[in-house]
């Protein structure tokens, strides 16, 4: 005599409870995915209005500042109101004009971990570019900037410099195109270059689709026209 095995049928709503239990998130079997927060960095130490009240405490007209930096008092209007972006030689020479320090957008409040989401932004001037400080507060021998130079941003057609000694800028992603000392200089993603930012410069993103971010470290620190880099630490 055969002897025969039965096989218990298993019930479906078991089968369902099992999978739920091999697979932990949704009903549906899939795994759930943590989502990555978008970065928000801090609002901007200087703004139009700050430079406007400036302006006032000093009981300076806007013809008067427009004219000693070279630029129209409708331009001025628009950038005290947040309307326009001014090039960074321009805004460098608007903060001279208003005895606003170059050096204090470089001074940093940030702790000695700086979370993406909490980086410190700055306005250094420019055309559709974003700045942001990676370097804590405790940092005192160099400036570490993070930037994102969205298609066709560029710093201004005017050069500009900085009062440091030495700057790098490392390309993360992206096309960087500078000119120094009547060169240009075309960098792609992993590229780096290290010049003298005391010497006249301009910088911008070639493409026209791609955004460009890159690191940039400033050493020493930034500072103002004439002050002694032994002074600022």
């Amino acid at each position: 005599m055969v002897k025969t095995t039965r096989r218990r049928r298993q019930n479906p709503s078991h089968q369902v409870e099992s999978a739920a239990k091999r697979r932990p998130g949704s009903g549906s079997g899939r795994r759930s995915r943590a989502a990555t927060p978008a970065v928000q960095p801090l609002p901007p130490q200087i703004s139009g209005a700050t430079l406007r009240e400036q302006r006032r405490r000093l009981n300076l007209t806007l013809e008067e500042v427009a004219g000693r930096i070279g630029v129209t008092k409708g331009f001025l209007s628009e950038v005290e109101r947040d309307r326009a972006s001014p090039s960074v030689a321009t805004l460098m020479r608007l903060r001279e004009a208003l005895s606003l320090s170059i050096a204090s957008l470089f001074i940093s409040s940030q702790p000695r971990l700086v979370r993406a989401t909490e980086r410190q932004q700055i306005l250094l001037g420019g055309t559709n570019i974003g700045y942001s400080l990676l370097s804590g507060k405790d940092t005192h021998r160099m400036t570490v900037v993070w930037g994102r130079l969205e298609p066709g941003a560029k710093s201004g057609s005017d050069m500009h410099t900085l009062s440091a000694d030495e700057e790098l800028i490392f390309v993360l992603s992206g096309s960087f195109e500078i000119t120094l000392d009547g060169a240009t200089h075309v960098l792609k993603t992993g590229d780096a270059f290290t010049f003298d930012p005391r010497r006249p410069h301009r910088y911008e993103n070639p493409s026209k689709s791609t955004p460009m971010v890159a690191i940039c470290v400033i050493a020493p620190p930034p500072r103002d026209p004439g002050q002694n880099s032994s002074t600022q630490f």
